[in-house]
């Protein structure tokens, strides 16, 4: 398999150029907004980057709903608030933060896993919005490169197929994926796949089909973890009557399928057991994070390669999480609120503020029937220590 090393390196070369110009200091696991508060970026230390293109509920009026191409308006139910527990349950396991851009603006108004004339239509804000998402990406993809010289790219998504297993998208159609291991390890497959860098390079020499299906793919180890997966061990490929997403714009954009060291996957997560309930979201997210680590240490870096970080205790993550969480997402009328602190605030993102609590210990309703559309911040203070999370009132 020949990777485009020039390609990748004159596009690093404009990468860095672009970060230089527009430098900006990060402070990881702090949110950063794009003009409207459309994109949101958490940068990270991790080598891993997360994206989450379909899990918005901002439909402002003054972008129209897309019409170009076969636009598509289904959101990714619930997508965002996993990924919310995904970074809590990666930075419980590692002690430190992915990267992750989220996309605010609801799917009619903005499609961020499709190339900037589907997804935006045209629309001037859409194609600034659109612009920010893969401009964050770029940002990531720089860090993370500077950092470690290769990462791990999950573009995060929810299907409504009736059989209810993670659909993980290599970039490999149905027909392709029930090809026998000889021909998936060479061309023309290996140079679709959004793993070939992987392939070309990995602890354990591992050929491609037994990244995508063996026995130590990251389809198997969350299968053997209690979420079945395809490709896997024991679900190596889809039946050829089966829906399956084999991942998209983005995938192809951000993996090594596009030339460079950054291996990529779409991950499409079923409704039942994973996205329908916060407790079924925060078992996934614990799942995923403890998978991402030992796929990490099998096939790309050493434990010394990967930053010092103070993994946090399973009594310290639940402390976490009972510090302050929002229980009603997006919030309609009412946010509740789930927090014990010192002091409590529901402010805007240009400061005003709606409501703040003395020493909330327990469920807190807030009112916000009078409060405009858009993203709010809930921060509470507890010992010195302050904690935020941005949410939704539609």
């Amino acid at each position: 398999m020949l990777v485009n090393p020039l390609r990748y390196i004159v596009r690093f070369i404009l990468l860095l150029a672009v970060n230089t110009v527009c430098a900006q200091s990060y402070v990881p696991g702090q949110s950063y907004f794009s003009e409207h508060n459309y994109i949101e970026y958490i940068p990270g230390t991790l080598p891993i980057i997360i994206s989450v293109p379909h899990g918005g509920y901002l439909e402002p009026t003054s972008i129209p709903d897309r019409t170009c191409g076969d636009a598509v308006y289904t959101n990714d139910a619930n997508t965002q608030e996993l990924s919310r527990d995904i970074i809590e349950s990666i930075y419980a396991t590692f002690g430190c933060y992915p990267h992750v851009v989220i996309n605010h603006l609801h799917r009619s108004k903005l499609d961020a896993n499709r190339n900037l004339f589907e997804g935006a239509c045209g629309n001037d804000s859409a194609v600034l919005a659109w612009t920010d998402f893969n401009r964050f990406l770029d940002t990531a993809v720089a860090e993370v490169l500077d950092a470690y010289g290769r990462g791990f790219y999950i573009d995060l998504h929810g299907h409504g197929h009736t059989i209810q297993r993670l659909e993980l998208g290599y970039l490999l159609y149905t027909d392709e994926l029930q090809l026998d291991d000889a021909t998936l390890n060479n061309d023309p497959y290996l140079s679709y796949s959004s793993i070939q860098f992987l392939a070309s390079d990995n602890s354990g020499d591992l050929t491609h089909a037994e990244l995508l299906r063996g026995a130590f793919a990251f389809g198997t180890l969350m299968a053997e973890n209690g979420y079945p997966s395809v490709p896997a061990q024991n679900d190596p490929y889809p039946a050829t009557d089966d829906p399956y997403f084999s991942g998209g714009y983005n995938t192809a954009e951000r993996s090594s399928y596009n030339g460079g060291f950054i291996d990529g996957v779409q991950i499409e997560c079923n409704m039942n057991g994973i996205r329908n309930s916060a407790d079924n979201r925060q078992k996934f997210a614990d799942t995923l994070a403890s998978v991402l680590r030992q796929y990490l240490l099998l096939h790309m870096f050493s434990d010394a390669e990967l930053p010092v970080c103070t993994p946090v205790s399973l009594q310290d993550h639940e402390q976490l999480n009972s510090f302050l969480s929002i229980l009603t997402q997006p919030v309609q009328e009412t946010v509740l609120v789930n927090c014990q602190a010192d002091f409590l605030v529901i402010q805007s993102l240009t400061g005003a503020r709606i409501a703040a609590v003395q020493q909330p210990h327990g469920l807190v309703y807030i009112n916000m029937q009078h409060a405009p559309s858009g993203m709010y911040v809930a921060q509470a203070t507890a010992c010195g220590i302050s904690r935020s999370i941005t949410f939704v009132k539609l």
